[in-house]
């Protein structure tokens, strides 16, 4: 019922965005000299962000424009290779270009689509043979479809890497980091000849209790069956998925954004200057940004309260704990799979520390088939997206699949 009424909410939303995109419009135009005083541009400022406020964010594409390769520019063409009901395999085919060697990225599921990953997926097509996961959205996936807890993400990997082949390196990023590692314990423990060319860990919750942060000392007193009856809802009937029991991508974000308030109402205000004063360059990274982190998925209600249960209160990997359809995970069976594990400096969600922790998890690795670093400057995005990620980050990444390779 309360899905019901938040849903219907944002529908009713329509009228009065119509209303605010009609006065940004009269407000703004060329041939209203209002619209060329320091007034009318911040009166249009206002009117574009509260239409921002009230409009609905729907899943973005990759689209991914032709890369240049060797001197010669080759179309990407997005083609799913693998259909799941709670995942689509993607691979982004570079068109005339020589082979390379195959990646896949784990994206993760928190709320936010696939495309989040979109900045970290660019850099690597002119050089790699790219693939990703695209999580569905829960309410699209009907109820007859069955459960989707932690494990059947852990098989959905297994099962993605199996298709793709041998040689293929895996970068799991932020929440996928733990099923990325999943994985690779199982596939190693079974000695599978898919099992990952190299492991890189993105800004994963790990072992959270590793750093103290605003997360990990929510985490300390946290009531799950109590915020499970206020943050599980069914979903409505005009959906698909009609019935099932998710976590909203809405809670998700906005629980999100709770945690770093202040560094949001910022943007917030730096867009508006940012309108006003033209600055053209700075106003569409926000738009770009926003559109994305904006558009929203649900969860199954079984991922979430597993990933609660297993990677947040009880932190199963690190205590040897984690189960894979009735089998302990022993991740020291990993002895031939490279891992890298990357931290932002000042990520106020996955604090250093927290992802290292596979280092010490991955304890029979030996020390030259495994790397670790903290990126100065960056917070949690900021390790897979923006000028640092793309500068620093992406290419530590592919040398250390280079030696690796």
């Amino acid at each position: 019922m309360r899905y019901q009424l938040t849903d219907w909410a944002a529908r009713s939303m329509a009228p009065m965005n119509l209303a605010l995109k009609a006065s940004h419009a009269f407000v703004t135009h060329p041939v209203n000299p209002y619209s060329y005083s320091p007034l009318g541009k911040f009166h249009g400022a206002l009117l574009e962000s509260a239409t921002r406020l009230t409009q609905p964010y729907p899943k973005r594409g990759f689209n991914f424009g032709p890369v240049e390769i060797a001197g010669k520019h080759c179309p990407v063409n997005q083609r799913t290779v693998l259909r799941k009901p709670f995942c689509d395999l993607l691979h982004f085919e570079r068109h005339g270009a020589p082979a390379a060697p195959k990646v896949l990225f784990v994206a993760a599921m928190s709320g936010h689509h696939a495309t989040l990953s979109r900045p970290a997926l660019a850099e690597f097509l002119p050089d790699h043979d790219v693939y990703i996961t695209d999580w569905v959205d829960a309410r699209l996936v009907p109820v007859h479809a069955g459960r989707f807890g932690l494990e059947e993400y852990t098989a959905y990997v297994i099962e993605f890497l199996r298709f793709i082949g041998p040689g293929t390196h895996v970068v799991g990023i932020c929440q996928a980091a733990v099923p990325a590692l999943m994985a690779a314990g199982v596939m190693a423990a079974g000695e599978d000849a898919a099992r990952p060319q190299s492991l890189t860990l993105l800004a994963g919750p790990i072992d959270i209790t590793a750093a103290r942060n605003a997360m990990s000392k929510l985490c300390e007193n946290y009531n799950l069956p109590l915020m499970r009856k206020l943050l599980i809802h069914s979903v409505p009937r005009a959906y698909p998925g009609a019935g099932r029991k998710v976590f909203p991508g809405m809670q998700q974000v906005a629980g999100f954004m709770s945690m770093n308030s202040k560094a949001h109402i910022k943007s917030k205000l730096r867009f508006l200057k940012d309108v006003t004063l033209a600055n053209h360059d700075a106003a569409d990274k926000h738009r770009e940004f926003y559109d994305e982190y904006y558009a929203v998925m649900d969860s199954t209600e079984e991922f979430w309260v597993e990933t609660m249960e297993r990677v947040f209160l009880d932190q199963h990997l690190p205590r040897g704990k984690m189960q894979f359809q009735g089998e302990t995970i022993d991740c020291t069976a990993i002895t031939d799979i490279p891992l890298l594990t990357l931290e932002g400096e000042n990520d106020d969600m996955i604090a250093p520390g927290m992802t290292r922790a596979a280092q010490d998890i991955c304890s029979s690795l030996p020390d030259h088939l495994r790397e670790h670093h903290v990126q100065e400057g960056v917070g949690h995005y900021g390790i897979f997206n923006g000028s640092i990620y793309q500068q620093q980050i992406a290419p530590r990444i592919k040398r250390f699949m280079q030696r690796h390779g």
